[in-house]
C-alpha cells in the first residue's frame, strides 16, 4: 500500500516506475493503490496519466446500441476474438477485440466507429517468433459491456468454456444469423477451398452453433474431439453446396479480407 502522505509529485514517479517494471503504459488495473490516489489526489486515473506526461484520450461515451447486422458481425468476433473486462471495484470496464494483422485492425477501427461513433484506442504487444503485433482495439465503455454482459448473455472473463450463441442471434432475422455466423468463422474458422471447421473448448457452444448453420441450410458434420486427448471440440462444413452458401455471407462491407479470399476459391 502506497504511503497516505504521499504528495503528487512522488505518485507521477511511482506511475513511471510503473511503466518500467511493465515495459507499457500503465493501465488503472495493474495497481490498486495507484488508482485510489490517482482518484484521490488528481480526481481520475486520466488526470494522473496526463500529469505524468502520458497521452490521454478524453472519455467517449456510448449512450445508444443499434442492433443491427454489422453488430452482430461484432458480436461474432468478440465472442471467438475477444474479451470483456468487467470490475467494479476498480471502476474499470473494457471490452477488447484482438487481431495481429494490420489491415484487420483498420477494419475493426472502422466497425467500431461505425456503430459506436466511438474512436478506439490501440494497445499493441509483440509475441511469437516471428516478433508478429497483437493488437488490442478496445472500447472503455461501461454501458457497452453491461449490455453485452446483461442483454447478450456474453460473460465477462475467461469465457472460451462457457460460452454460448445469443438469444437474440437466435430468435432474430436471418440476416443477423448470417452476419454473426461470418464474425464467428472469421475468429475461429479454419478454411480451405474444401472444408470449414470452426473450433471452440465449448462443445454445447458448437452444438447451437451447429443448429444455427442448419436454420441457414448449411449442414456440418457432428461435434467431435478436434485430437485425442485434448479439450477442444470442432465442427467442419465439407460439401460443396454448402461451401458455396458460405462463400455469398462474405458479400459484405465488413469481414476479414484473407478469409474471404480463400472463401471466394471454391
Amino acid at each position: 500500500m502506497i504511503n497516505k502522505k504521499i504528495s503528487k509529485t512522488e505518485l507521477i514517479k511511482r506511475v513511471i516506475s510503473l511503466e518500467h517494471e511493465l515495459n507499457r503504459k500503465p493501465m488503472k488495473r495493474d495497481n490498486i493503490s495507484l488508482n485510489y490516489y490517482a482518484r484521490k489526489l488528481f480526481g481520475s486515473w486520466n488526470n494522473l496519466m496526463k500529469a505524468a506526461g502520458y497521452e490521454v484520450r478524453f472519455y467517449q461515451k456510448i449512450d445508444s446500441i443499434k442492433f443491427n447486422g454489422n453488430f452482430a458481425y461484432f458480436l461474432g468476433l468478440l465472442i471467438t476474438d475477444g474479451h470483456i473486462y468487467y470490475n467494479k471495484d476498480l471502476k474499470c470496464y473494457k471490452v477488447a477485440i484482438y487481431t495481429s494483422y494490420f489491415e484487420e485492425k483498420e477494419m475493426l477501427l472502422k466497425l467500431i466507429k461505425d456503430l459506436f461513433n466511438y474512436n478506439a484506442p490501440i494497445t499493441s504487444r509483440m509475441h511469437g517468433f516471428n516478433k508478429r503485433p497483437n493488437y488490442e482495439i478496445r472500447i472503455d465503455s461501461k454501458n457497452l459491456a453491461v449490455t453485452l454482459i446483461n442483454d447478450f448473455g456474453i460473460p465477462s472473463g475467461a469465457k472460451s468454456s462457457k460460452v454460448s450463441i445469443p438469444k437474440k442471434i437466435k430468435n432474430g432475422p436471418t440476416q443477423f444469423k448470417r452476419d454473426f455466423l461470418r464474425g464467428i468463422i472469421d475468429g475461429d474458422g479454419s478454411l480451405s477451398k474444401q472444408s470449414i471447421r470452426i473450433y471452440s473448448e465449448c462443445a454445447r457452444y458448437l452444438l447451437e452453433l451447429k443448429d444455427l448453420l442448419s436454420q441457414l441450410n448449411v449442414s456440418t458434420g457432428n461435434v467431435r474431439s478436434s485430437k485425442k486427448g485434448t479439450k477442444v471440440f470442432v465442427i467442419s462444413i465439407n460439401k460443396h453446396q454448402d461451401l458455396l452458401k458460405i462463400r455469398s455471407i462474405y458479400d459484405a462491407e465488413y469481414c476479414y479480407k484473407r478469409k474471404k479470399e480463400i472463401i471466394d476459391k471454391v
